[in-house]
């Protein structure tokens, strides 16, 4: 898995601490995620300059929601970290002599096209409020 796969993840599980608690600072969010505050603090940052969370730095500093949790969504997330289409055709050379190499990659380019589209409406339908009361549920 990639790196901002995971990113994407950590992004969603720290937006939610924070529309659980309000301001909370690196420290404690990387002590949820169980992470490095550094990583955190990183993954704070595209937060910020996306617009999802607002951050302080010093002894009272923390991270809230930029806007209500029901109005953040997670194709918003997705974008604030980056991540990569959730899957590519692979970009070996065509092997000319063989028609499944030949045609391979415009065919599957198609379907994970598709899949892409599926994925961002999926997210684009889920909030991080909605996250919220999953975990809430599930406790």
């Amino acid at each position: 898995m990639s790196n901002s796969n995971t990113q994407f993840s950590i992004a969603v599980h720290v937006l939610v601490g924070i529309a659980k608690y309000g301001k909370v600072n690196s420290n404690e969010l990387a002590e949820s995620v169980n992470a490095n505050p550094i990583f955190i603090k990183r993954i704070l940052a595209k937060l910020s300059s996306s617009g999802l969370v607002s951050s302080s730095s010093g002894r009272n500093g923390g991270s809230v929601l930029a806007r209500h949790a029901e109005k953040i969504t997670l194709l918003d997330v997705y974008k604030a970290v980056e991540a990569p289409k959730a899957f590519m055709v692979h970009s070996y050379p065509k092997n000319m002599s063989c028609k499944i190499s030949t045609h391979i990659q415009s065919a599957m380019g198609d379907v994970l096209d598709d899949v892409q589209i599926a994925l961002e409406e999926r997210l684009k339908s889920t909030s991080v409020y909605d996250m919220l009361e999953k975990v809430a549920i599930e406790q």
